[in-house]
C-alpha cells in the first residue's frame, strides 16, 4: 500500500504519529503527497541517474485488477506479463500484455489473500517431478509476504505453474502448492521476492528496522531453501544478509518489489523512488558485496505508489507496475554495476 489516508510516505517511513482526518485518498491528493515528498527528496543523498528512453504503456485491464502490486515477465510467452492484486481481494493471478491488453484471469485453487505482495517467476521441481519431463514455462510464485503492521507470526508463499496466456475476459482456475514460514526473529513486512534457479526463494524486508542503539538498520535478506516445500511444519527463513538499502533513511525509501534478471547475474530492487541494479552470483543468485550497485532514480516517472519491477524480456530494461486500476506501466533503462568497481559496499546507503 502507498499510504493511509494522505500521510506522507516520508512520515510513515520515519514512524512518527500523526493525527488526520479518516478517509481514503483521491488519486488527486496522492499526486500532490508524492510531489511534496520529491521535493524533500531532492538533494537529501545521492538518488542516481535518470533513467534512459522512458516509455508508458496505457493500461486496459480487466475491472478487478485494482491495484497492479507485481511485476513478472515471462520468458515462454514473450510479451506477457503476470501480476497480482494486494491485500484483501480476491486469490487471482493476473495476464497482461506489452500493449497493457487483459490476457486473463486465474484463481489459484485453496489460496486467500491476506496481503498478497510479491510475485517472481521460478522453477517448479516438484511439479515437473512429479509429471516426469520438463516444462519451460516454469512457476508463478505469489507471496502472501506482506504484514503492515508486523502481526503475523506465519506467513504464506503459493506456487503454481504459469499459465497460457488468453483473450480478454477471460477466467480459469490453477492449483497450488504452498509453502507456510516464519521468521526467525519478529514479523517482517515483506514485498520484494525473487527466485533462484535451483527454487530458493529470496525475501527482502521492506519496512524501517532499528539496532539496539536505534540506528536504522539496511534491509535484511532471507532465504527459504527449495527443500523446505512439500514439508506439513512451518519452515523458518534464514537471515542471510542485508543490503546496502537503509529503509526510512529517506523519503519513499522503502523497498516494494525486486526481479531477477534471465540469466541469474543481475537483481534490480526498487523502492519508491529509486532502483538499485546489483551484480548477483549466478550460481546462487547471492548479491555480490564487493560490486557497487547502480541506482537509478525514478522518483519523477510514477504518480501513484510504485510497486511492481521486472526485467523487459532479455534486455537490460526495466518494466515498473503502480498502484491504481489501469495505471501506466512504464518502461525504463537503467545504468548496470560494473564489476571492475569494486568496493565493499555493505552496511552504506
Amino acid at each position: 500500500m502507498l499510504a493511509l489516508n494522505c500521510v506522507p510516505l516520508a512520515l510513515v517511513a520515519l514512524g512518527l504519529a500523526i493525527s488526520l482526518a479518516t478517509g481514503a485518498c483521491s488519486r488527486a491528493e496522492l499526486v500532490s503527497v508524492l510531489q511534496s515528498e520529491n521535493a524533500l527528496y531532492i538533494d537529501t543523498d545521492s538518488m542516481g541517474v535518470a533513467p534512459d528512453s522512458v516509455r508508458a504503456i496505457a493500461v486496459h485491464a480487466r475491472a478487478d485488477l485494482v491495484e497492479n502490486s507485481a511485476a513478472v515477465m515471462s520468458r515462454a510467452q514473450p510479451g506477457v506479463i503476470f501480476t497480482i492484486n494486494d491485500s484483501g481481494n480476491e486469490a487471482l493471478l493476473f495476464a497482461l500484455d506489452t500493449t497493457g491488453a487483459d490476457r486473463g484471469a486465474w484463481r489459484v485453487a485453496g489460496a486467500s489473500n491476506v496481503d498478497w505482495e510479491a510475485a517472481a517467476l521460478g522453477p517448479c521441481p516438484s511439479l515437473d517431478a512429479s509429471a516426469r519431463t520438463t516444462h519451460a514455462s516454469g512457476c508463478i510464485y505469489i507471496g502472501d509476504t506482506g504484514d503492515n503492521n508486523a502481526v503475523y507470526i506465519q506467513r504464506t508463499i503459493y506456487r503454481v505453474r504459469e499459465p497460457g496466456a488468453q483473450a480478454t475476459g477471460f477466467i480459469g482456475a490453477l492449483a497450488a502448492e504452498r509453502l507456510d514460514y516464519r521468521y526467525p526473529d519478529r514479523p517482517h513486512d515483506v514485498e520484494a521476492m525473487y527466485v533462484a534457479a535451483d527454487g530458493t526463494v529470496t525475501l527482502i524486508t521492506k519496512r524501517p528496522l532499528e539496532d539496539a542503539r536505534g540506528h536504522l538498520r539496511p534491509a535484511l535478506v532471507f532465504i527459504l531453501p527449495n527443500a523446505f516445500w512439500g514439508s506439513d511444519t512451518t519452515a523458518v527463513a534464514q537471515l542471510v544478509d542485508s543490503l546496502p538499502i537503509v529503509p526510512g533513511s529517506a523519503p519513499r525509501r522503502l523497498i516494494t518489489d525486486a526481479s531477477l534478471s534471465p540469466d541469474g547475474r543481475l537483481l534490480a530492487v526498487r523502492t519508491y523512488a529509486q532502483i538499485y541494479v546489483f551484480a548477483t552470483d549466478s550460481s546462487n543468485a547471492r548479491v555480490r558485496s564487493t560490486v557497487r550497485p547502480a541506482i537509478c532514480n525514478i522518483a519523477q516517472i510514477e504518480t501513484v505508489g510504485g510497486e511492481g519491477i521486472t526485467w523487459y524480456a532479455d534486455s537490460s530494461r526495466l518494466l515498473l507496475t503502480s498502484e491504481g486500476w489501469n495505471t501506466p506501466m512504464h518502461v525504463v533503462n537503467c545504468p548496470l554495476p560494473s564489476s571492475s568497481r569494486e568496493a565493499v559496499v555493505r552496511g552504506t546507503a
